[in-house]
This record gives structure tokens, sequence and C-alpha cells, in this order.
């Protein structure tokens, strides 16, 4: 089974003391490089989505909402916990953030969606994570499911701003159809399966 690897938010503003903080959201960059380098080795497609704000959206202007991840900026950037091989592809979310919250509505450099480059990766399942839980990897998983993928969530790869409403999101994910386990259990998935081997 061809398998991807999707991180989603891990940026410095969604991290502790970020601008949209998710308390301890960069203890989830370990399991995830982890994750994401068993992918790699498998000669699977890793992809990371960032917020990529422009400092004058309207988004920002009415004060309501602090300004965060602004390209270019520390808070957009990937925290040094964050391993991630020279094969990794990026994907930018710079559209108006009220226009939603799922990485499918993210762009590369070349204007290539997240969903042209799982298709040319002949992607078949996609292990996700990343920050907020509740709003940033519902949706993209959510959006996955729709897309016909199967979906297993890294359960220690994901955090939320409230513990109890992230917990609930990861039920309902799993009502939805996607699967949630360790990150050490998808490692060892994907070895079992002989998507990795070991030289």
């Amino acid at each position: 089974m061809k398998t991807a690897m999707l991180i989603v938010g891990v940026q410095n503003d969604f991290c502790t003391g970020g601008a949209r903080e998710v308390a301890g959201g960069e203890r989830v960059a370990a399991p995830l490089s982890c994750v994401a380098s068993a992918v790699d080795h498998g000669n699977g497609l890793v992809v990371v989505s960032r917020e990529w704000h422009a400092p004058d959206s309207h988004y920002f202007r009415d004060g309501t909402q602090t300004p965060y991840c602004v390209a270019g900026t520390r808070g957009a950037a990937f925290p040094p916990s964050l391993t991630l091989s020279r094969r990794t592809r990026i994907v930018y979310r710079s559209t108006d953030p009220e226009e939603g919250d799922s990485a499918f509505h993210a762009t590369d450099r070349t204007g290539a969606t997240l969903a042209e480059l799982l298709e040319e990766g002949g992607t078949e399942e996609l292990f996700v994570g990343g920050l907020p839980t509740e709003t940033t990897v519902r949706a993209t998983v959510l959006d996955a499911l729709r897309r016909g993928y199967r979906v297993v969530v890294i359960q220690d790869g994901v955090a939320a701003r409230d513990p109890a409403l992230g917990r609930e999101v990861l039920g309902s994910l799993r009502l939805a159809g996607a699967r949630v386990m360790g990150s050490g259990e998808a490692i060892m998935t994907l070895y079992s399966r002989g998507d990795v081997r070991i030289d």
C-alpha cells in the first residue's frame, strides 16, 4: 500500500509561547519526525503543510485576531525539533483562514495542490499529525476521508488547546472512518507490511 505522511500546522506560532499556542504543541514534532523518516525510507511521500499569511491580511485588520504564521517570520517557521528529509514537499496555506482549516487548501511553490501531489505519488493511505487537533487536524482528516484515502491519525503526533475536546475529536474521527494509533505502532505497521525494510 502506498502510504504518505502529512504534517499540518507544526509551526512556532502553534507551539508554546506562540501567537496561537497549543500548550506543549512542540512535543508532537519528535514522534512525527520519526514516522516521517520511516515513510521517507519506504520511498513514500512526506508533505508538510504550513500556514503562510500576509501581514496585511484583512483577517488581521480589525484587531480581533492576533497575526500568526506571517510569511517569513519566526512564528511561521518549523520548530527545530521537527526534522525532515530533503525530499519533503512543503505546501503553503496562505488563503484567508475563513475559507477553512483543511490542508487541502494548500499549494506548493509551483501552484500544485496537496491533492495533486498525493495523486502524483499514487497515495492510498495517509498518516496525519499536527496542530491543533480540533481545527486543522480535524478538517484535514475529514477532507482526506471524503476524498477516499485511508487515514491514520498519529495519536502522540497531535495536540489540542483543550485536551478534553481533543479526545472528543479523535473519537469522532474514529467514527468517521479514521484509525488512531501511536507513532511506534504506525512505524511497526510500515515494517510489518514490508513498506519499509531494515537493511
